[in-house]
C-alpha cells in the first residue's frame, strides 16, 4: 500500500486505502489484480456506502482514487514474477546483485522499483516470521545510490513509513547480518534518524556547503 500511495496520501488517506484494499481482495481473492481495483473504485455505490457508514469520506475516497490511477501503467499486471519469488535472483550468498533502473522513463516507476526491492529486504531481514528464509539467513549489504530521492524527510506516508523503515535497519541490522550502503551527493536530504544511525562515512569532493556541513567533517580538513 505505501508503494501505491507514493508521496499523494496524507495520514487521513492512507487508511482508507488500506480499507478499499482489504474490501477488494476479500472479493476478489489473492488472484485480484491492479486493472480490477481500478475498475473497482469506479463502483459509485462503493462510495456511497463507504461515506454514509463513515467508514471513508467521499473527498477521501476521490484523493484515494487519484492516486491509484497515478501510478504509472506497466508497474503491476505484469508477466514478470512476483518481487516475492525472486529471491533467490535478488539474494546469493557470496554474490552481487545489480537492480539497475535507467531503462525506467519516469522517476515515479524508478521509485517503486528501488523502494520495493529495499523495502523487501529490509523486512525479511528484521522479520521473525520471514516470507523468504533465503534473504533472513544470506548476509546482505544493500546498496542505494542516490539514496536522498528515497530517504527523505516529507510529509506524507510513504515518506514516513521507508523512513521509520530504514531507521530500524540501521539501529537493528547489524545483529541481523544486515548492512546498509547509502551513497549521495546530497547527505543533508537523507531524513536525520536514518543518517545519524550511519556510522562510517567516505566523503569524496563535496562542494555544497549544507553538504559538507551535515557530514561534520573536521574543520582541518574541511578545506581539503
Amino acid at each position: 500500500p505505501w508503494l501505491v500511495a507514493g508521496s499523494g496520501l496524507n495520514d487521513n488517506q492512507y487508511p482508507a486505502l488500506l480499507t478499499l484494499l482489504n474490501r477488494f481482495f476479500d472479493n476478489y481473492g489473492d488472484s485480484g489484480t491492479y486493472s480490477q481495483f481500478l475498475s473497482y473504485l469506479d463502483d459509485p455505490a462503493l462510495k456511497e456506502e463507504l461515506h454514509e457508514s463513515g467508514r471513508v469520506h467521499e473527498a477521501t475516497f476521490d484523493a484515494v482514487k487519484r492516486r491509484v490511477r497515478g501510478v504509472p501503467s506497466g508497474v503491476f499486471d505484469q508477466d514478470a514474477k512476483p518481487i516475492t519469488e525472486l529471491d533467490h535472483t535478488l539474494v546469493r550468498p557470496g554474490g552481487l546483485s545489480v537492480v539497475p533502473t535507467y531503462h525506467l522513463p519516469t522517476s515515479r516507476q524508478k521509485e517503486i522499483v528501488v523502494l520495493a526491492v529495499a523495502g523487501l529486504l529490509v523486512d525479511d531481514k528484521l522479520s521473525n516470521d520471514p516470507a523468504s528464509d533465503r534473504i533472513k539467513e544470506t548476509p546482505l549489504l544493500v546498496g542505494m545510490d542516490e539514496a536522498h530521492n528515497f530517504l527523505a524527510d516529507a510529509d506524507n506516508v510513504q515518506a514516513q513509513k521507508v523512513v521509520q523503515k530504514f531507521t530500524e535497519a540501521a539501529k537493528q541490522g547489524r545483529k541481523e547480518r544486515l548492512g546498509l550502503f547509502l551513497i549521495t551527493q546530497d547527505p543533508q536530504d537523507v531524513a536525520e534518524s536514518v543518517f545519524k544511525q550511519v556510522n562510517t562515512k567516505i566523503v569524496l569532493n563535496l562542494g555544497d556547503e549544507d553538504a559538507i556541513s551535515s557530514v561534520n567533517i573536521p574543520t582541518n580538513l574541511a578545506g581539503k
